[in-house]
């Protein structure tokens, strides 16, 4: 008899297991949602912060750009709202709201004046706003307490729901006092309208006006920062002052050169607002004064003659040039060109003497003029000189003998004066020389050569024979010495001597 086959047995997840996995699984998204939802909310927060700090800093930025004077909180305000990306965006919404990058950020600024008590501390004037914790002096002791301004910038948001806030404070320091008046003009009506003004007229005194942003009690103008003592005439606003170049008995007060002149103004209490000055390029004497002390004569060295001469006080003067001519009259003269020199026009202001190699014999006359240019550049001669002649005979003074050196520190190495000299000081020492028929002026320090390009210094003894070396560079040179009358005759040179 045949049995039935039986069916196979079927499994699998009952209702509740399928239940409890959809459950699980559901948890673990659910985390995992949680999680990333929580990430992005910090990163909002902290974009949002990162922005309202960026704005604080802008805003802090824009305050430093306001004039000192003129930084209040509205005036803060309404330079942001002249700035892209700082505008106001809810203009008809009380207060001021900054937008950027989605967020919202109220704006609160408050500015305020401090007073530091390392300057004293002084009574608060009205039209100030001082912080509420600024000191205050019983006494007028500090005329400037507006010493700073302090910015304090604050912003509000929200972001998720969640209000944040930042605040940034910053100090602004007071660059000229503030409280007072300040000059905002100088002009002159003696020479030209720019800056630098140029004064190129021989004209004897300079009149300047000058224009005060408020009304000033009183104004004080200077030259190189030394106040001037002739009061200005004037004001409140338009104040007008004189400068001299030439006091009444003719002597030259202020020669030409180029100086600034400047202006301050003061309210009633003595505080200051913002000085002003202007430069002034004063060329009034067409090429200088004539030079002082103008002197040579021939050196006894071939047909050499030697001049020199005291430097102008003027210290437009470019360069010098030096003229010679048989003529005491100076009739014909022709300009000379001096040993190291290019040309016959001296290039630099500093060179005060002249080596003439190519005098001719006999006597002649020698004068030298400065020189200095106009606006345009352009070389002019000033005031000649006295004449300087040179000729007829002359005995030169004897070689000095006996050239010797010691080093400063050392025992019996002494100085002109007498006394020990400094340490480590080269010290050259000779025998005086002597002259038939005149007097020895001074002596010739040449070093490292025997041509007029070898000249190293001049040294006029009083009352020994001893020369400091004054640009000693630690290095051994060779010396030699030559003494000078009082008509420029010059001896024959020294032994040489290695020192150093």
């Amino acid at each position: 008899m045949l049995s039935r086959a039986h069916a196979h047995s079927q499994r699998g997840f009952t209702l509740v297991e399928v239940l409890v996995a959809i459950f699980i699984l559901l948890v673990g998204v659910l985390g995992v949602v949680s999680l990333v939802d929580g990430a992005n909310a910090v990163t909002s927060k902290t974009k949002a912060r990162e922005g309202g700090t960026n704005i604080a800093r802008s805003i802090i930025e824009v305050a430093r750009g306001v004039r000192y004077r003129d930084l209040t909180a509205a005036s803060l305000l309404a330079a942001l709202n002249a700035r892209p990306g700082l505008q106001d965006v809810t203009t008809s919404d009380a207060g001021y709201t900054v937008k950027s990058r989605g967020v919202k950020y109220e704006l609160t600024t408050t500015v305020c004046s401090l007073d530091d008590d390392k300057d004293n501390l002084g009574l608060h004037p009205t039209g100030i706003t001082f912080c509420p914790d600024s000191q205050v002096g019983a006494t007028l002791g500090d005329r400037n307490p507006d010493d700073y301004k302090r910015v304090r910038v604050t912003l509000v948001w929200n972001t998720r729901n969640t209000t944040q806030s930042i605040t940034q404070t910053s100090s602004i320091i007071n660059p000229v006092g503030g409280l007072g008046p300040s000059v905002i003009g100088l002009t002159t009506t003696s020479g030209s309208s720019t800056n630098p003004v140029r004064i190129e007229s021989p004209i004897s005194s300079a009149n300047f006006v000058a224009v005060t942003s408020t009304s000033a009690a009183d104004l004080t103008w200077n030259i190189d920062g030394d106040v001037q003592e002739s009061k200005p005439s004037g004001g409140p606003i338009n104040w007008s002052f004189t400068w001299d170049f030439v006091a009444p008995n003719g002597d030259i007060l202020y020669h030409d050169c180029t100086y600034a002149v400047g202006a301050e103004a003061f309210d009633e209490q003595g505080r200051a607002g913002s000085p002003y000055s202007v430069t002034v390029i004063v060329n009034r004497i067409v090429g200088g004064l004539a030079v002082e002390n103008f002197a040579g004569g021939r050196n006894g060295n071939g047909n050499t003659v030697d001049v020199q001469w005291a430097p102008t006080p003027e210290c437009d003067i470019v360069g010098y040039r030096v003229y010679r001519d048989d003529d005491p009259a100076f009739g014909s003269p022709s300009a000379v060109t001096c040993t190291g020199q290019g040309s016959a026009t001296y290039v630099e202001n500093t060179v005060t003497d002249c080596v003439d190699e190519s005098a001719p014999g006999g006597t002649m006359y020698y004068r030298v003029r400065p020189l200095d240019t106009n606006a345009s550049g352009t070389l002019r001669e000033g005031a000649w000189s006295t004449s300087v002649t040179a000729g007829g005979s002359n005995s030169v003074p004897s070689v000095p003998q006996n050239l010797a050196y010691c080093i400063g520190g050392q025992v019996d190495c002494f100085g002109p004066d007498g006394e020990p000299a400094p340490s480590g000081v080269l010290v050259l020492r000779w025998d005086a020389s002597t002259d038939s028929d005149g007097n020895v002026q001074f002596y010739r320090i040449y070093r490292d050569g025997t041509s007029y390009a070898a000249r190293h210094d001049v040294f006029y003894p009083n009352p020994g024979i001893a020369w400091f070396e004054p640009d000693s560079d630690g290095q051994t040179h060779t010396y030699r010495v030559s003494a000078v009358d009082d008509k420029f005759g010059e001896s024959g040179l020294s032994a040489p001597l290695d020192a150093g």
